[in-house]
């Protein structure tokens, strides 16, 4: 009797190891797949890279938008936008609230030691908007002045060794900002001038961007540490956008 128990539990210590190497060996392109869909981390009205065009639709568009259709229709899942900040870019991946992280997330050696790249498909630099009528003209005569930026960004490293003197305030998103710029309560705004463009949209006679950029961006896709399969399905993603001519249709 206890060689028959023995016998029964050495099997199922069999099984369960047989099961914990099947799991071992089931990773994020597979759960993926099986869940049917792309969890894509992605800013709210961040323009141009996903924010509502029209108000009546709530309909999200932009480039990581199109990105992430772009990736989820390669695997063979339906894309699904997951809404993030930049400060929770990497947290949410790390935790699998997200898939992906897009929103203009910078490819710097710090974070890659967090969490993986794919190829960058982005660059962009960094550059000051003020009001049309400020009397601010380059960096130096930013001393002593709020400066804008966003939690979380790689401007919060940059800016300082840039900007000397600087009262750099940081906010949730770039709308936040933006807002804060418009209602007087910072007297310029740090981002990518693709971002301060997006912004700005009809009222380019009301900001002006100083010519002299605080730094060029490179922008990849962040996946989830170890996942060689899923870098791999953004990156062939993103070299047949860009060999279709794709990627330049959507930008």
């Amino acid at each position: 009797m206890k060689t028959m128990t023995h016998a029964i539990s050495m099997g199922a210590a069999a099984a369960l190891f047989a099961l914990a190497g099947s799991a071992a060996l089931a990773d994020q392109l597979d759960s993926i797949k099986a869940a049917g869909a792309l969890k894509c981390g992605v800013g709210s009205q961040y323009k141009p890279f996903s924010f509502v065009q029209d108000p009546k639709t709530r309909k999200f568009v932009g480039y990581d938008v199109d990105i992430c259709e772009a990736v989820a229709a390669k695997i063979g899942v339906k894309p699904e936008l997951v809404f993030i900040t930049g400060a929770t870019r990497v947290t949410d991946l790390q935790s699998g609230r997200t898939d992906i992280a897009l929103a203009n997330l910078t490819h710097t050696p710090e974070r890659a030691q967090l969490v993986d790249f794919s190829d960058n498909y982005f660059a962009s630099q960094v550059k000051v908007m003020v009001p049309a009528s400020s009397s601010i003209k380059s960096f130096a005569d930013l001393a002593g002045k709020r400066l804008a930026g966003i939690s979380g960004s790689n401007h919060e490293v940059k800016v300082p060794k840039v900007i000397t003197g600087a009262d750099l305030k940081v906010f949730p998103s770039p709308a936040n900002a933006y807002l804060a710029l418009e209602q007087g309560k910072v007297e310029s705004m740090v981002g990518d001038e693709t971002t301060l463009i997006g912004l700005i949209g009809g009222q380019q006679d009301k900001w002006r961007i100083l010519d002299q950029p605080v730094d060029t961006q490179q922008i990849g896709i962040g996946v989830r540490k170890g996942e060689a399969r899923m870098v791999a399905a953004v990156n062939d993603t993103l070299a047949e956008l860009e060999k279709s001519g794709k990627a330049t249709q959507v930008f």
